[in-house]
């Protein structure tokens, strides 16, 4: 059952204004009562968090836009709501940074990316408008951020003139003189792709057409691209749609994120020349639509949407869906986009003790750092009942295991992931925050991230003999203070 199911088009697209401040009111209560809610992660404060959008670094500080449908906890009107942090750990609440308040973006301000440029921030933003028929009309346009917060938009700069309505989430960045744009999109034969777009002026854009690999024929839609260089190589990240695989590992959710890493993007012929295979950065069962920038040191920042479409979770009751990863730094390393947590996360965690087989758990907000050079072992989260989530290891391979979870959902894509193990020695770190893991594995070339629901979450348990160190981990600050 899809998030959509019990809501009529009218519900989902009434407008934040539209909304009683009772009912807002309501919805904040019950998820105020959630004990699921996270403590150190970007929640949003009622209805839906989806694609974190326009990530940036400006004036000193990160910025963070994110999807978000204030009218409940599903996907409809759409808002790009602006939070910004020095440190991960401080953050301002902007509030909604962009309206559905234009022609052109009637029907939501869909997703896109940020450029800077000197004293602002270019924000491109795909225009969803539905015609009197409800078919889509997509486009991308522009919005510019000034140093003192204010945004303001300048309209249409592509209109949609060569693919299906599935035509959206631009990102731009500067090579030289020329601003590239990819958009993901859906060719007229239902294929999906990253196509590639040039400009001068930001005003007249040149199309150059779908971005030529050897994965022509993946999928029937590409949302969420991103194109970036790092350690003098390219890399095309995505979220691919109608993708599955027969082996135990890859594409297994109902939609799944994947990157491709090439030599360079050859802007004549529009080919990713001299690429490797296809790969997944994560293995769990709740992670889409990233996106990457750099900051003012040249970190390449990764930040993903802790969940999926077309997925309800338990959340939804307490009248709120979705988070955001924690902010993972990017490098490549044989082969492998390797993802380590930005080490200004580390000042959230409290004072570390070892673990020998069970902790009994005052928090459900902690992380945990295991070195292991053995081949099998397990660490379970449980209850007094029993029910339990459980990461455990072969020789061969890591499982993460939710099938007795208190409050089991989306079970006919499965319950259990699985990714191959790389080494039997290793140092693996799993966050843990009420309702959400994150593990990063094999060094970080893997990560496996995912919600999860147990009622009532109080034991920590580890066997194997793995040196196992505990952390709480203090909440950031200033998001629903």
């Amino acid at each position: 059952m899809s998030l959509n199911s019990n809501w009529t088009v009218e519900q989902r697209y009434r407008r934040i204004e539209d909304i009683s401040q009772e009912s807002i009111d309501a919805m904040v209560e019950l998820r105020k009562q959630d004990s699921g809610y996270p403590s150190y992660h970007v929640a949003p404060k009622f209805g839906l968090l989806n694609d974190p959008n326009g990530l940036c670094f400006f004036n000193g500080e990160h910025h963070l836009f994110y999807q978000w449908t204030p009218v409940g906890p599903v996907h409809g009107m759409k808002y790009w709501y602006h939070l910004s942090t020095k440190d991960f750990v401080h953050f301002q609440d902007h509030g909604i940074g962009l309206h559905p308040d234009q022609d052109y973006d009637s029907h939501g301000v869909y997703s896109g990316g940020a450029l800077v440029e000197k004293d602002h921030v270019l924000l491109f933003f795909t225009g969803n408008k539905r015609d009197e028929h409800w078919l889509r009309i997509p486009t991308q346009c522009l919005a510019k951020m000034s140093g003192d917060g204010k945004i303001e938009k300048h309209g249409v700069v592509i209109e949609n003139e060569h693919y299906t309505e599935h035509f959206r989430d631009p990102k731009v960045w500067k090579q030289g003189d020329d601003y590239l744009m990819v958009v993901g999109a859906q060719t007229p034969q239902e294929i999906g792709s990253m196509v590639l777009y040039s400009s001068r002026d930001l005003i007249n854009w040149q199309h150059k057409g779908p971005i030529q690999t050897r994965y022509n024929k993946l999928g029937y839609m590409w949302e969420c691209p991103d194109f970036f260089e790092i350690d003098n190589q390219s890399v095309m990240l995505f979220s691919p749609q109608g993708v599955s695989s027969k082996n135990s590992y890859d594409f297994k959710n109902i939609y799944s994120v994947a990157y491709i890493i090439g030599e360079r993007l050859n802007l004549d012929s529009v080919e990713l020349e001299n690429h490797q295979d296809i790969a997944q950065p994560d293995y769990g069962f709740d992670f889409y639509a990233p996106q990457t920038y750099l900051d003012d040191t040249g970190r390449r920042i990764m930040i993903a949407w802790v969940g999926l479409p077309d997925i309800n979770t338990p959340s939804n009751k307490n009248q709120w869906e979705g988070m955001l990863s924690l902010p993972r730094e990017l490098h490549i390393q044989g082969g492998y986009l390797v993802q380590s947590v930005l080490p200004e996360v580390k000042a959230l965690q409290g004072e570390a003790f070892a673990v020998e087989s069970e902790l009994e758990l005052d928090t459900t907000s902690f992380m945990v750092q295991l070195e292991t050079e053995i081949d099998d072992f397990e660490l379970t989260l449980s209850n007094a009942a029993g029910d339990n989530i459980v990461f455990r290891a072969t020789e061969k391979e890591f499982i993460l295991d939710r099938s007795k979870m208190s409050q089991l959902y989306a079970k006919k894509f499965g319950t259990m992931r699985k990714v191959p193990r790389l080494s039997t020695k290793q140092t693996i770190e799993v966050y843990v925050d009420r309702s959400v893991i994150e593990i990063f594995i094999n060094g970080g070339k893997h990560t496996m991230t995912s919600r999860f629901f147990i009622d009532n979450l109080n034991v920590l348990s580890i066997t194997g003999g793995v040196k196992t160190v505990y952390h709480t981990m203090c909440p950031i600050q200033g998001v629903n203070d």
